[in-house]
C-alpha cells in the first residue's frame, strides 16, 4: 500500500504556499514571540486580524468566511505559525482540530447545521470542553446534562479545565452525562459562553506555550436548547460523538500537535548547524567530531521521518481517489511525532549545552546568536501531553486497533502470515542498505503479527488488557514498523524524482529504529520474567515505612504560591 509514495498536487501546493507566505508577513508584523512568552499575552488585535483574513478558519469553506484549505495545506499553514510561535500556532490548530468548523463539515442538514453555520458566518472562535478535573481518561463525565419540565432545553452543570481557546472562545462544545430512559450516555453540547452560567474560573498557566488561551470553565445551570445537542445515529452508542466526527477530531491532532512538532524538530535542525559552525574544540571544528555528526545526522532523519508521516497520513485524504485508507495512521501519528520532536529538542538541548539552557534575552545580552531553544524545549514537552498522553495513546491504539486483529474469532491468523513469509516487499528506488532495511521491516511485520496472535492465546479478553505495559511495548513496535515504512517509501518515491541524499536520510533513521526495536521485543516479549513492579508500587502508596529512606534529607511540604501574574488572569 505505502510503495507508490503519494505526492501533493502541484495546484494544491502552490494554494499552501500562498496561504503560508501571507501568514508569514502577518506574524513577522504583528508578533513578537520572546515578548508572548514573556508576557504570557498575544497581540492586541491579532486575532482580529486572523480572523478577518480567514487564518482562524483554514479548512472551512469560502462560504463561511474559511480558506476552504485542504488537510496538508492546512497543516503547512499551523507549521509555519509554530516556527514562529507555538501558541499562536495552537490557537489556529484548536479551531482546525476541536473547532465548530470541524463539526459542520460532519454535521447533516438541519436546525443544528444551520446554528452552527450561522456562527461561523460570525467570524467565531471555537473550542471544545471535554476534560475535567478528574481526568480525561474516565469514560464518563462529571458534568450533567438535565433537561427541563419540557424537554426542550437541557440545563448543563459541571467544572472543565485545560480548555484550548476557553478564555476567549465564543462557543464551545461541551461533553455531559445524559440519562435516557435510565442510562447515562455522554452527549456533546454547543454552548455560548456568553450565556448566563458560563465563566471562566481561571487562566492556565503552563511551563511553555506562555500565551496560549487556555482556561478552567465552570456550567453551572447553563441553558442549552435541544438542538444544539449532536445526536448520533445510533442511540446506544457509548461514545461522545459520532466515528466520522472522531476521524475529523483525530485528524484534527495532526494540525495541532504533529505540525508543530515537525517546525521545532526543523528548528533545532537549522540551530544545530548554526552552534556546530561556530564551534571549535581545541582547535578542532566541531563537526568533525564523530558524536556530533550522529547527533546532527539523527535530527535530519527525524525531521525527514515526522514530514513522512504527516505526507502519508493526510494526503491520502485530500485525494480520496487513491482509495487509500489512513485511520490507523492519523490515530497513530500525533504520538510518534511528538515522541519524535522530543528527541530532537532534547537532543539539540544537550548539543548546544549551557547555551541551550540559557534563554534567547540573556544571550542577547551577551552578543551570542539568540536561538531561542530554551522557549521551544519547553514548548515541545507540552505536545506529548496535548490531546493524549503518549503512553497513555500507545495502550488504546493497542487495544482498540492493532489488538483488534487478534483473539479467538481471528484463529489462524500466524498461519496466513507464515505463508506470506515468501514474498518479498518491492525494493524499487532502494538502494542495497534500504532495501536490506524494507526486507527487516517487513519480517518485523509479521513477526508482530504472530506475536500479537500468540499473545491473545495466552491471555483471554479481558484480562489481557490488564498487561498495560506490554500491550504498550506492543503498539511502540508497531509505531516504528510503520515510521520505518513510510520514510523508505518516500526516499524511494523521491530517489526515483531525482532527489539525492534521501537514502541517507532514510538509513540513519532505520539504523535507529532497530536499535529502538530490540528494546522494545524485550518489553514485549521478556525473556524472564520481570521484578514485581506492583508489590514496590503498592507498598509505596500505601505509605509503607521500607521505603520511607527515599525521602529522606528532602522538604517535601508544598511551598506558598506567589501569583506573578494577578488579576483575571
Amino acid at each position: 500500500m505505502i510503495s507508490n509514495f503519494v505526492a501533493q498536487d502541484s495546484a494544491d501546493a502552490r494554494v499552501g504556499d500562498a496561504a503560508v507566505a501571507r501568514l508569514t508577513d502577518i506574524l513577522r508584523d504583528r508578533v513578537n514571540p520572546t515578548a508572548v512568552d514573556a508576557t504570557r499575552e498575544l497581540p492586541e488585535g491579532l486575532l482580529e486580524e486572523l480572523r478577518s483574513k480567514g487564518f482562524l478558519n483554514l479548512q472551512d469553506s469560502p462560504d463561511v468566511n474559511g480558506l476552504g484549505l485542504s488537510g496538508y495545506n492546512t497543516f503547512r499553514v499551523v507549521q509555519a505559525a509554530a516556527s514562529w510561535s507555538v501558541p499562536v500556532a495552537l490557537v489556529l490548530g484548536i479551531q482546525t482540530a476541536v473547532g465548530s468548523g470541524t463539526y459542520l463539515r460532519a454535521l447533516p442538514p438541519g436546525d443544528l447545521y444551520s446554528y452552527v453555520e450561522q456562527r461561523l458566518l460570525d467570524g467565531i472562535i471555537s473550542g471544545s470542553a471535554d476534560t475535567e478535573p478528574t481526568g480525561a481518561s474516565n469514560s464518563a463525565r462529571q458534568t450533567r446534562a438535565v433537561p427541563t419540565d419540557d424537554g426542550e432545553t437541557f440545563l448543563l452543570t459541571g467544572e472543565k479545565i485545560h480548555i484550548g481557546n476557553g478564555p476567549i472562545a465564543d462557543v464551545v462544545t461541551v461533553s455531559a452525562m445524559l440519562d435516557e430512559d435510565g442510562r447515562d450516555r455522554p452527549r456533546l453540547f454547543f454552548v455560548e459562553t456568553s450565556d448566563p452560567g458560563f465563566s471562566v474560573r481561571s487562566r492556565h498557566e503552563f511551563m511553555g506555550v506562555k500565551g496560549f488561551p487556555n482556561a478552567a470553565l465552570v456550567l453551572d445551570g447553563v441553558r442549552v436548547p435541544r438542538e444544539r445537542m449532536i445526536t448520533e445515529a445510533d442511540p446506544d452508542t457509548e461514545v461522545r460523538i459520532t466515528a466520522e466526527l472522531t476521524m475529523a477530531v483525530v485528524r484534527g491532532r495532526l494540525h495541532l500537535i504533529t505540525a508543530p512538532g515537525l517546525a521545532i524538530a526543523k528548528l533545532c535542525l537549522e540551530w544545530s548547524r548554526n552552534f556546530v559552525n561556530r564551534r571549535t574544540v581545541d582547535g578542532r571544528p566541531l563537526g568533525v567530531r564523530e558524536e556530533i555528526q550522529h547527533m546532527v545526522a539523527s535530527t535530519m532523519a527525524d525531521v525527514f521521518a515526522i514530514e513522512a508521516l504527516a505526507e502519508w497520513s493526510l494526503l491520502p485524504t485530500d485525494q480520496p481517489e487513491l482509495g487509500v485508507n489512513v485511520a490507523f495512521e492519523q490515530n497513530v501519528t500525533k504520538a510518534i511525532s511528538a515522541e519524535i520532536c522530543w528527541r530532537a529538542a532534547d537532543r539539540t538541548m544537550d548539543l548546544l549545552a549551557g547555551e541551550g539552557f540559557e534563554t534567547a534575552p540573556s544571550k542577547a545580552r551577551r552578543g551570542v546568536p539568540a536561538l531561542p531553544l530554551e522557549r521551544f524545549y519547553r514548548d515541545a514537552r507540552n505536545l506529548r501531553i496535548s490531546g493524549g498522553v503518549s503512553f497513555l495513546l500507545h495502550f488504546w491504539a493497542a487495544r482498540m486497533s492493532q489488538f483488534s486483529y487478534y483473539g479467538p474469532a481471528r484463529a489462524g491468523q500466524s498461519a496466513a502470515l507464515a505463508q506470506d513469509a515468501g514474498q518479498q516487499p518491492c525494493t524499487d528506488g532502494l538502494d542495497p542498505v534500504n532495501a536490506d532495511h524494507l526486507r527487516f521491516a517487513a519480517a518485523q511485520t509479521r513477526l508482530l503479527g504472530t506475536a500479537c496472535e500468540r499473545f491473545t492465546a495466552g491471555h483471554s479478553v479481558p484480562g489481557l488488557y490488564e498487561h498495560q505495559h506490554r500491550l504498550i511495548a506492543f503498539s511502540r513496535i508497531a509505531d516504528e514498523l510503520l515510521t520505518m515504512s513510510v520514510v523508505l517509501a518516500k526516499a524511494a518515491r523521491l530517489h526515483r524524482e531525482g532527489r539525492t541524499g534521501v537514502q541517507d536520510l532514510a538509513a540513519v533513521h532505520c539504523a535507529g529504529a532497530r536499535d529502538r526495536l530490540a528494546g522494545l521485543w524485550r518489553q514485549a516479549e521478556p525473556a524472564t520474567p520481570g521484578p514485581d513492579h506492583a508489590a514496590v508500587s503498592d507498598a509505596w502508596l500505601s505509605g509503607d515505612r521500607k521505603y520511607a529512606s527515599l525521602l529522606a534529607g528532602v522538604i517535601t511540604d508544598v511551598p506558598p504560591t506567589a501569583d506573578t501574574h494577578p488579576g483575571e488572569r
